[in-house]
């Protein structure tokens, strides 16, 4: 593909040199990553950090993740500080009601992630893992509450349970020491249902996207998924990335 020549002015002659598509793609800013214009996606594909047989998985036990209140505690701090922090627009030091809404807010959330964390329970099984609900006196599993099997998915209308064998990805964000959001991908949902509500974002579109707030030990959780053989997409570093271009090697 060219486009129209470009004629300069230089003194009194007159020069045109015509200018390609293939001429310019080099002028593209890259990244430090692939070396490739930045508009340009790239993909990885999935590994599991250890191979694990169908035999192996049937011996090993059930497990169920210990809940986690660190993001619970961590929101409902949040509350109080943007109370405290937020100044008054008023001359009698009346307090503002972007802080009152604003921490307010933080402290319903606090209060509903609270009650989801003390609630539901995340459990590896022989073949998959499966979020469940307790139900009984207190919420407390030793005092004679149970697992219940939590009401279908309201995304894709299936059941919250997925194969080890069907997850090509997980992840914590924004990092396993701070996981907010907690993230994996499946391909087991039905492939007509991969471009609802918030996976309608995956310009991919290899799998059905979940998010979770990190309500349960995410250090056991992706123990369990690593001991099962799980997948998951590589994630470059700069260590990394620097080893591999000594050895010649893709990050």
């Amino acid at each position: 593909v060219a486009f129209a020549p470009v004629t300069t002015h230089v003194g009194s002659k007159q020069s045109s040199s015509p200018i390609s598509m293939a001429s310019t793609v080099d002028r593209f800013p890259k990244d430090d990553y692939s070396n490739k214009p930045l508009y340009q996606p790239k993909s990885t594909t999935p590994v599991a950090d250890r191979k694990v047989s169908w035999l192996e998985r049937q011996t090993l036990p059930d497990v169920m993740i210990e809940p986690s209140y660190f993001l619970t505690w961590a929101v409902l701090a949040l509350g109080p500080l943007i109370w405290w922090y937020h100044p008054s627009y008023a001359a009698d030091g009346t307090p503002s009601l972007i802080g009152i809404f604003g921490g307010g807010f933080h402290v319903i959330f606090a209060a509903l992630l609270w009650v989801q964390t003390k609630r539901v329970r995340c459990v590896f099984e022989k073949d998959g893992f499966e979020f469940y609900n307790i139900v009984g006196k207190g919420l407390d599993l030793e005092k004679g509450a149970k697992l219940v099997r939590k009401p279908d998915n309201y995304v894709s209308g299936t059941r919250n349970r997925w194969k080890y064998d069907k997850i090509v990805n997980y992840g914590f964000f924004p990092s396993l020491d701070f996981p907010v959001i907690c993230y994996f991908k499946e391909t087991e949902t039905p492939k007509e249902q991969w471009n609802k509500w918030f996976a309608a974002f995956d310009s991919y579109q290899r799998g059905q996207p979940h998010f979770f707030p990190g309500i349960c030990n995410v250090y056991e959780f992706k123990e369990q998924m690593e001991l099962r053989g799980v997948k998951r997409k590589p994630i470059p570093t700069f260590k990394s990335v620097k080893e591999a271009k000594k050895s010649g090697k893709k990050p």
